[in-house]
């Protein structure tokens, strides 16, 4: 049996089609496009042109699905249409085009999914970085034992104060700690002695720049190790170009150019609040949880 999901962000539509077997997801496809949705959210509302994009994303994707042979596809959206005073419109619109229900998840579900589908198990922890908002997520095995989901993500940081220095990049970290510690202070309770996976395009962007790797392949850099000063060293290195000079750095797709250094000041801030020294890199997260949780309940 083969499911798919469709996920829609607030940077990109994304499409994962997989199979269940010895209980373990078998991915067969993975595609993305990016609309970034959430750029389009003007006055609180999605302005007609965002809205056109994502929809025509989430048609073609649902097309794509189809033709894998997918028996379901499952769709869901997260910050920037939870956001929107319009998400009812613009997810009714989408329905209608694209043949599915949709379904908009809360950022406290979202980040649960997340951590089923990036955790390794053991005590651990779980960061996804999204174009909206930013989820963390604490578990012991398959317990959860806190999640929150925080209005901080690479697209709304940037559109707040674009980087554009070292003076802007330090500044959006400090920041990013303070929204840290006064929206997450339960998870912060918690003792700090885990493991965290990172999940989201700022985490496969920074694995394919450290490895220097041009048109990125997200699953090389799946459990690869980054430590705090790594992520701080590009940070600060990225602050200082110009988005003509990021355009050029092997592994970053220059879509990403403006929006990148949120992203690391936001993992760099989360790094130091949480104590983390170090974060495996995971090309699996909400997606691969969501359609994890559909296997099980159908399986």
């Amino acid at each position: 049996m083969r499911l798919a999901c469709i996920g829609i962000g607030s940077n990109a539509i994304r499409l994962l089609v997989a199979q269940w077997k010895a209980g373990q997801l078998c991915v067969l496809c993975r595609e993305r496009r990016g609309t970034r949705l959430f750029a389009g959210l003007v006055d609180g509302a999605l302005t007609k042109e965002s809205m056109k994009s994502s929809v025509d994303a989430i048609a073609e994707l649902a097309e794509l699905a189809r033709a894998h042979g997918s028996r379901e596809i499952f769709v869901f959206a997260t910050s920037a249409v939870r956001d929107a005073a319009n998400g009812e419109a613009f997810t009714a619109e989408a329905e209608r085009r694209s043949g599915t229900q949709i379904e908009i998840i809360s950022g406290e579900e979202e980040a649960v999914l997340s951590y089923m589908g990036a955790s390794e198990g053991g005590s651990s922890g779980v960061i996804d970085i999204g174009g909206g908002s930013t989820e963390f997520t604490l578990g012991e095995e398959a317990h959860i034992l806190g999640a929150a989901s925080l209005q901080m993500g690479a697209v709304r940081m940037n559109a707040q104060t674009p980087i554009l220095s070292l003076e802007d990049y330090e500044a959006t970290v400090e920041r990013c700690m303070n929204i840290i510690r006064r929206d997450a202070q339960e998870l912060l309770a918690f003792p700090r002695e885990r493991s965290w996976s990172g999940v989201g395009g700022t985490m496969t962007t920074l694995g394919a720049m450290q490895m220097r790797v041009p048109l990125f392949d997200p699953r090389q850099c799946e459990g690869m190790i980054m430590q705090r000063g790594e992520v701080a060293a590009w940070g600060r290195k990225i602050a200082r170009m110009t988005l003509s000079e990021r355009r050029q750095i092997e592994g970053l797709m220059p879509q990403r150019a403006d929006i990148i250094p949120s992203g690391i000041a936001i993992l760099e801030a989360a790094m130091r609040c949480f104590g983390m020294t170090q974060l495996r890199l995971s090309a699996h997260g909400n997606m691969d949880g969501y359609l994890k949780k559909k296997f099980r309940e159908m399986c």
